[in-house]
């Protein structure tokens, strides 16, 4: 078998999202002949702890764990007990004076990101390894993208191809564009990003747009984030009492679902009245109140995080699932993970974006739901109508495409193999 030695900050026990796209490469791997090798944090800073993901890890791939300096709990006591940031660097109008100048400093003085304490003892742990065992493919995969900076190291030591995997953009993130960053930091940033788009051999992007955003290098490739048919095998729906419509994910003052509150507000009105709308995940607390302050008939609720498989035992028995594209210039390329998880659910979705972008691309060629324009009411309201009139009267929805398959990561594995060999 090939080798293929992984650098990933994020692993399991982390949740989130961060962790599904080289847990489950590194799943299917070895049925394509290559064995991967995962170096990582022993105790990183998660944005959610999941223990079920850990029996995920084939018993075959060796993990090694370093030592990681805890930022959180640092963070924490400079910050008046702040969370360490993770995906968002925003503040709101309740965020303490303490708090925005932290984020302020972090976003300015710290790049490209905090968890670069880590690299120092992963580059020791990776040079150990790498000096042991003869490798042919070092990856590493971002946020953070301080991690790429370890391989950057890696590769002037050793005769390796180093393939530099994105799964968000990097100087060019949508909540760097909104929260304040100043030039020279800027500056800075970019240039530490160029080193890799320049150093490394492959890249792999999850959309079209972060290929656009590093100039559509000819060494990047885009490998789309999906799903893993296994995690839906002993999942099934059961009709509820009330039609859910379900949302999985951050809520920020970019990812605003007020319109299909009021939509459904109307629909109750009417007569309609079986509804729940459920949210699931981290929430900016200024929408959080913004949006308690539209439920008129108190029919949202707000959870915390689940597992993994709990989250998708809830969008499997969901009537509807909420995807919202954040309210950006340039949004067309955004392109969640959730909504190929969202696909392989076979549940409708509901987006909110941009309808010429990549993501609306996506559920129309795969006939998995609709996008619609942020202030498109009126034909929200008839779309949400007649999925309920549907579930109401017994009608199962389902798409008419087996198209979505293409997103199954078995299929994306083989992609990469595709990319790499």
């Amino acid at each position: 078998m090939k080798k293929l030695l992984l650098l990933t900050y994020y692993w399991p026990p982390s949740g989130g999202p961060g962790v599904q796209r080289w847990l489950k490469f590194v799943k299917f791997l070895p049925e394509f002949g290559w064995q991967p090798t995962v170096i990582t944090t022993r105790d990183g800073d998660y944005p959610a702890l999941d223990t079920s993901l850990l029996k995920e890890v084939p018993d075959t791939v060796e993990v090694i764990r370093t030592y990681t300096p805890n930022i959180g709990r640092i963070f924490k006591k400079v910050s008046g007990n702040a969370a360490l940031p993770y995906g968002s660097l925003q503040t709101d109008r309740k965020s303490s004076i303490r708090k925005k100048i932290l984020f302020f400093l972090r976003l300015n003085f710290v790049i490209p990101d905090l968890r670069k304490l880590w690299n120092r003892y992963a580059y020791k742990a990776a040079k150990a390894e790498l000096q042991k065992e003869n490798y042919d493919l070092l990856v590493s995969t971002g946020p953070p993208h301080s991690t790429h900076l370890i391989a950057a190291k890696l590769t002037k030591k050793f005769s390796i191809k180093w393939l530099a995997d994105f799964r968000d953009p990097w100087s060019e993130m949508s909540y760097l564009k909104t929260a304040g960053r100043l030039p020279i930091t800027e500056f800075f940033d970019k240039k530490l990003e160029a080193k890799v788009l320049r150093q490394s051999d492959i890249i792999t992007v999850v959309s079209q747009k972060i290929k656009a955003d590093f100039n559509n290098l000819e060494k990047i490739k885009v490998l789309h984030n999906g799903f893993d048919e296994d995690d839906f095998t002993d999942i099934y729906y059961e009709k509820s009492e009330k039609f859910q419509i379900n949302y999985f994910g951050s809520l920020t003052n970019e990812t605003n679902p007020l319109i299909v509150l009021t939509t459904v507000n109307e629909l109750i009105e009417s007569g309609k009245n079986k509804f729940e709308m459920n949210f699931w995940g981290n929430y900016l607390p200024e929408m959080q109140a913004k949006i308690q302050a539209k439920d008129k008939f108190k029919i949202v609720n707000f959870h915390g995080y689940l597992p993994h498989s709990q989250i998708l035992v809830k969008m499997v028995n969901s009537q509807l699932l909420l995807l919202i594209i954040n309210k950006l210039k340039n949004n067309k390329g955004i392109l969640t993970g959730k909504i190929f998880e969202y696909l392989g659910s076979r549940i409708p979705i509901l987006g909110l974006g941009p309808t010429d972008g990549e993501a609306a691309a996506i559920l129309q060629e795969t006939g998995s739901g609709k996008m619609f324009p942020y202030d498109d009411k009126k034909n929200i309201y008839q779309y949400i109508r007649t999925l309920y009139e549907n579930w109401q009267n017994n009608r199962v929805w389902q798409s008419a495409s087996a198209s979505y398959l293409k997103y199954s990561r078995r299929n994306l594995t083989k992609q990469l193999i595709d990319i790499i060999e």
